[in-house]
C-alpha cells in the first residue's frame, strides 16, 4: 500500500513540477512581453529609442555573443548574455526564486554546465570568443546559478563590453508593453529597418506548452491513470486475501449471533488500519523516488526543480483510500453472501 501511494505521488509530481517549471521560466525571470532583436549588434543606447516607441513601458538591452567554454578536454558551445545591473524584465532566478546579481567581474554560468566541465567557484576556463575578435581568453568563475533550461554562461554588461574591448553593444531589447497599444508599437517596430524580430512571450509560452508542457502533463495523466489501478488491485487483493484467510472465523461469529455489520467491522477495521499506517511511508517513499527521477532526468536541454506540494500527498492519499472504501464495498457484498454451512465444511 506504502508504494502505491508513492506510485502515485510520482505520477502526480511530474505534472505539478512542469507547472512550477513555466512560472519560474515566463512569469519569474523572463518578465517582458516582447523581444525585439537586431540584424546586428548596436550601440547600448538604442534601448532608448525603443524606449520611445508608442507603449513601451519599460525597455532593457541585452548582449549575447557566442563562445566556446573549456576546462581541460571537456567542452560546450554556449552562449553568454549580459545584461545590466538591476535588470527587471530579464532575470536570473536561483533554487529559491530569488532574483540573482550578477558579479561586477568573472563568469556566472548554470550548474548543469559547471557540472559538466567539472568546475565550480573559484576555478578558471578557457572561452574562445566567436563573435567579432576572435581570440582565447582566461575566466574566473564566479557564481554558478540553477537555471532549468539550456546550459548558458551569464556577465555583466559592462564586464562583458570590457572584455570585448568595445563600447557596451546590444544585440536586442526586452521590452514591457501596455496591452491597449501593442498594435501601435508593432506599426511602429515595423518601421525600423535595423530590427530583424520580434518575439511574443506569449506565443513563446504556448509553443513551450504545445512542444513539451502538454506531452509531460499528458504522460503524467497516463500515469496516474496506471498508478490508480494499481492502487485499486493492491487495496483489493489485501481485503480479498483477508476474507479469504479469515472465512471460517466470520462464518462462525455469524453462526455464534453476530451481525452482518458487527463481522464486517471486524475484518474492514484491519483493512482501514493498514492502509492509513502506510500513508507516511508511502509520501517518503514517494518522495524519494521524485527525487530520483528529477536527478535522472536532468539533461543539457531542460531541468526541473523537486516541487512536491502538500496537494500531491493528499491526492495520493486520497485515491488510495478511494480504493480501499471501494473494497471495502465489494468485501461487504461477499460477505453478505458467505455461504455459512460450505464454509464450516471446508477443511484447512
Amino acid at each position: 500500500m506504502s508504494l502505491a501511494t508513492a506510485i502515485l505521488i510520482v505520477s502526480l509530481f511530474t505534472g505539478g513540477t512542469m507547472e512550477q517549471l513555466v512560472d519560474v521560466t515566463y512569469f519569474l525571470a523572463d518578465r517582458q512581453d516582447v523581444t525585439v532583436s537586431f540584424f546586428e549588434k548596436r550601440p547600448r543606447e538604442v534601448a532608448f529609442q525603443i524606449a520611445r516607441l508608442p507603449g513601451v513601458l519599460k525597455a532593457e538591452p541585452y548582449r549575447e555573443v557566442q563562445v566556446r567554454i573549456r576546462n581541460g578536454h571537456v567542452e560546450r558551445r554556449i552562449m553568454i548574455r549580459a545584461r545590466p545591473r538591476g535588470a527587471e524584465l530579464n532575470r536570473i532566478i536561483d533554487a529559491d526564486l530569488q532574483p540573482v546579481v550578477l558579479p561586477e567581474s568573472g563568469l556566472a554560468i548554470s550548474d548543469m554546465l559547471a557540472n559538466i566541465l567539472k568546475v565550480r567557484v573559484g576555478d578558471t576556463v578557457e572561452v574562445d570568443l566567436l563573435d567579432g575578435e576572435r581570440r582565447t581568453i582566461t575566466l574566473p568563475v564566479a557564481a554558478l546559478v540553477e537555471d532549468y533550461l539550456g546550459i548558458r554562461g551569464m556577465m555583466d554588461q559592462d564586464a562583458l563590453a570590457k572584455l570585448l574591448r568595445e563600447a557596451p553593444k546590444a544585440n536586442g531589447v526586452s521590452v514591457s508593453l501596455d496591452k491597449n497599444r501593442q498594435d501601435q508599437f508593432y506599426a511602429a517596430v515595423e518601421a525600423l529597418p535595423v530590427v530583424s524580430s520580434l518575439a511574443l512571450q506569449t506565443a513563446s509560452l504556448a509553443t513551450f506548452r504545445d512542444a513539451v508542457a502538454i506531452l509531460v502533463t499528458t504522460m503524467s495523466s497516463i500515469y496516474t491513470g496506471l498508478a490508480a489501478v494499481i492502487a485499486f488491485g493492491v487495496v483489493y487483493n489485501n481485503a480479498r486475501v483477508s476474507l479469504s484467510e479469515r472465512a471460517r472465523e466470520l462464518a462462525s461469529l455469524r453462526v455464534l449471533g453476530f451481525t452482518h455489520g458487527e463481522v464486517l467491522r471486524i475484518l474492514l477495521l484491519e483493512l482501514a488500519l493498514l492502509t492509513l499506517i502506510a500513508q507516511p511511508p508511502g509520501w517518503a517513499l514517494g518522495y524519494g523516488l521524485a527525487l530520483i527521477m528529477k536527478t535522472n532526468l536532468a539533461g543539457e536541454l531542460m531541468r526541473v526543480r523537486l516541487v512536491v506540494e502538500p496537494a500531491t500527498y493528499v491526492f495520493a492519499s486520497a485515491i488510495v483510500i478511494t480504493a480501499a472504501v471501494l473494497s471495502a464495498l465489494i468485501v461487504r457484498r461477499r460477505v453478505t453472501q458467505l455461504d455459512l454451512v460450505a464454509v464450516l465444511k471446508t477443511r484447512d
